[in-house]
């Protein structure tokens, strides 16, 4: 491909990074992203899922029984969701998910 061309598709791509970056929705994401930063409650809540989707990995690769860490996985999870902080952090985030897939599928479908 000439260099003219990869220099426009680049610049179109920044074009389409600026637009998602500009967004109603992205700039709230960040917001949330950062309320929760300051929220130790959702803060340790997230710390201690991830220790103990570890404990769980290790668990499972073990082949050892990993009922009880899932149900307090369950419950420290429920727990979380009870923040509207993080329900709506979740939504953003799930919502700009599906627009980067789409952005991805249109392009690899153009490409092919």
């Amino acid at each position: 491909m000439e260099k003219q061309n990869k220099e426009l598709i680049i610049k179109k791509i920044d074009e389409l990074i600026s637009i998602v970056k500009s967004s109603a929705d992205y700039q709230r994401y960040i917001y949330l992203a950062n309320e929760m930063k300051k929220n130790n409650s959702i803060m340790s809540l997230v710390k201690d899922i991830k220790k103990l989707e570890q404990k769980r990995v290790n668990l499972e690769y073990n082949k050892e029984n990993t009922d009880d860490i899932d149900k307090e996985i369950d419950n420290k999870r429920k727990e979380l969701d009870s923040f509207p902080t993080y329900q709506e952090y979740s939504y953003l985030k799930e919502d700009l998910n599906n627009t980067f897939q789409s952005i991805k599928s249109i392009l690899e479908q153009n490409i092919n």
